[in-house]
């Protein structure tokens, strides 16, 4: 165990099993410190067999060496860290010390595959990290960077436990291929909770997401308040079909929405987005676990020539790429609290309540099953801003009676020349 109550410069690491509660004040800058290492994995979905390499810095982490790669770390299992007092993580040295790592090697101009990553709390499968103090990370590197830099709040992986109810601060300048990344990691059966604060106000940022998993399971829950003020493509609470994802408390974004090339092979292009809750998948029939919003969503879209003209924001986001061979389960949405999405800027831009497969062109039909749901009314036949879709078949028995079932769902017109189609069922619910 370690327990510290001073200020120190060091990081905090245990191994397997590991216990670490800071009470004081951590600050960690210097990448050749304790808190630096290097590691290294596959599982890129439209790569395969691709190893990214990363070199990490971490102020408390459960970390082992990796058998197989003599020079690198791997995370380590059943640990718990616990932060009662402040951690301040910086980039700049830790960039900076990689452009030079890079500069000594055979292709100093590829960094498609690199990445620069700063783990504030960090551990393997089936540990526990709870933040109770403050969180502060620094995106202090080059403006102009392009490696990929990901700055990471709390990080564990497969059937662990993440709760903050302190504060996480994402501060600085950032660059156009740095990812945010609050609460989670890419593992299945994670449960990751914000009770606290969670503040991102970057100048640039290339991909924004607070709770999230890349795997399958779990829960999702924000409890506290989530305030976004940044640019490139805002997901809030995201992950793949079958986690739980539930909002009971505050969300405010604002996307000053640009358009930024992706240089990073790993990852898709898209057009700007910002949205509270993201789920996208596979076709499948895996049963998805109901999302539902009990406390308040705002989203203003700050358009500007930066944006182009495909810029969307959004309470709910749902995309499934590629078409289905047969029916897929209901994708159940709730609305029980506020949502209120608004734009600016040089054009009008597609904004609602609930979009679907705005992003994925073609007949990707799956079944959203809209369950109770608050809202403002209005004549959504003019506003066309309260379910917004490409393809979809929407399940509306759930819906208020007075609301005009006709005129609450609008297809694009893209979608509508292409022969898309739209299914639209309003029997009420049995």
């Amino acid at each position: 165990m370690e327990n510290y109550d001073n200020n120190r410069t060091t990081s905090m690491i245990v191994g397997k099993g590991g216990y670490a509660v800071n009470y004081g004040h951590i600050v960690v800058r210097d990448p050749e410190g304790n808190g630096g290492f290097r590691y290294s994995y596959t599982n890129v979905p439209n790569n395969p067999g691709v190893w990214v390499q990363n070199v990490c810095l971490t102020a408390m982490a459960a970390l082992e060496p990796n058998p197989d790669r003599p020079e690198e770390m791997q995370f380590a299992s059943n640990a718990t860290l616990i932060n009662r007092g402040t951690i301040d993580i910086h980039f700049d040295e830790v960039y900076k010390y990689y452009m030079e790592l890079k500069a000594k090697t055979d292709t100093p101009e590829d960094y498609r595959f690199d990445c620069v990553r700063c783990f504030v709390m960090l551990a393997g499968d089936k540990s526990l990290i709870v933040n109770e103090g403050t969180i502060n990370i620094y995106m202090d590197q080059d403006i102009e960077a392009i490696v990929s830099l990901y700055a990471c709040g709390l990080w564990a992986n497969a059937g662990s436990l993440m709760l903050n109810k302190g504060e996480i601060n994402f501060i600085g300048n950032g660059s156009y291929q740095s990812f945010v990344r609050g609460i989670g990691s890419m593992a299945n059966d994670l449960k990751a909770v914000n009770e606290g604060t969670v503040t991102v106000k970057l100048d640039r940022a290339y991909q924004t997401r607070i709770l999230h998993t890349a795997g399958v399971g779990g829960t999702l829950l924000n409890r506290g308040r989530i305030t976004i003020e940044t640019c490139g493509r805002i997901m809030v609470i995201g992950s793949l079909q079958g986690t739980r994802m539930e909002n009971d408390g505050e969300i405010d974004v604002i996307s000053h929405s640009t358009y930024i090339k992706n240089i990073v092979p790993y990852h898709y292009q898209f057009d700007p987005l910002a949205c509270a809750f993201y789920e996208h998948f596979l076709p499948n029939d895996m049963a998805p676990a109901p999302m539902v919003n009990r406390g308040s969503i705002k989203i203003h879209l700050d358009g500007s020539e930066k944006s182009g003209e495909n810029a969307v924001a959004f309470g709910y986001y749902l995309m499934q790429i590629g078409p289905g061979e047969k029916e897929s389960p209901d994708h159940t949405l709730y609305n029980e609290g506020t949502i209120e999405v608004t734009q600016s800027g040089p054009v009008h831009y597609i904004t609602a309540e609930v979009g679907v497969n705005i992003q994925s062109p073609g007949d990707n039909l799956f079944n959203v099953k809209i369950g109770s749901w608050n809202t403002k009314k209005r004549d959504f036949a003019k506003t066309n801003d309260l379910f917004v879709c490409r393809s979809a078949v929407f399940d509306l028995g759930g819906l208020d009676a007075d609301i005009d079932k006709d005129s609450c769902v609008y297809q694009i017109p893209e979608s509508k020349e292409a022969g898309e189609k739209v299914i639209i069922r309003q029997e009420e619910n049995k």
